[in-house]
C-alpha cells in the first residue's frame, strides 16, 4: 500500500505543476530543449495533467486509506468464513462452516519464495470464484489464501478460525438437541 501511495505522488505533483503555474514542467522544458526549439503546451497536455492529478490523488487516498483502515482479508464468526476473493471493491465471498471439509496453514512456493498461507478445503468448488484475487486454487477443492501481509501468522489465523468452527459445531448440536 505505501508503494501504491506513493507512485500517486509524481502524478499529483506534475498534474498541479501543469494545471498551474508550470515551474517544474517549464524548468525541465528549458533544460532539455533549446530556446528556439522549445514545445508549447497543447489543450491536450492540460487534459492529460488533469487525467494525471486525478489518478495520482486516487492512488494516494486509496493507498493512505488501506495503510491507516486495512480492510479484513478473512472474517470468522459462527456462521462461517468471509473472504475477500472476489477484488479490492467487491464484497467478500461468505462461505458457511458445512462447506469447509478442513482447514489449516502452510506455504506456497512464489517466484523462489515461500509465502505463508491459509488453505481450506471446500466441499464445493463453486463457493469461491474461479479466479481468486489474494488466492490460489492449490487442487480442484483446496484454495489458499495468502497471508504474508496479516497482522497475524497464518498458523495463528488458522487456530482461531479452528476454534471458531468448533464453536459452531457445538451451537449447532446443542441447538439440535434442544
Amino acid at each position: 500500500m505505501w508503494v501504491m501511495a506513493l507512485a500517486g505522488v509524481p502524478l499529483v505533483i506534475i498534474g498541479v505543476d501543469v494545471v498551474s503555474r508550470r515551474r517544474i514542467t517549464d524548468a525541465l522544458r528549458a533544460i532539455l530543449f533549446r530556446p528556439e526549439d522549445t514545445q508549447i503546451f497543447e489543450p491536450r497536455d492540460v487534459i492529460w495533467a488533469w487525467v494525471m492529478l486525478v489518478s495520482g490523488l486516487v492512488l494516494v487516498g486509496f493507498g493512505l486509506k488501506e495503510l491507516m483502515f486495512p480492510a479484513a482479508v478473512v472474517e470468522a464468526d459462527t456462521r462461517g468464513v468471509r473472504v475477500r476473493l472476489s477484488g479490492p471493491f467487491r464484497s467478500a465471498t461468505a462461505i458457511p462452516w458445512q462447506g469447509i471439509l478442513d482447514l489449516g496453514s502452510g506455504s506456497v512456493a512464489d517466484e523462489g519464495d515461500r509465502l505463508p498461507v491459509v488453505w481450506l478445503r471446500l466441499a464445493d468448488p463453486d463457493l469461491a470464484p474461479d479466479e481468486p484475487w489474494g488466492a490460489r486454487w492449490l487442487d480442484d477443492n483446496t484454495i489458499a489464501i495468502l497471508a504474508s501481509d496479516w497482522d497475524r501468522s497464518a498458523v495463528r489465523a488458522a487456530d482461531q478460525m479452528a476454534q471458531m468452527a468448533q464453536l459452531a459445531r457445538v451451537g449447532a448440536e446443542e441447538e439440535a438437541e434442544t
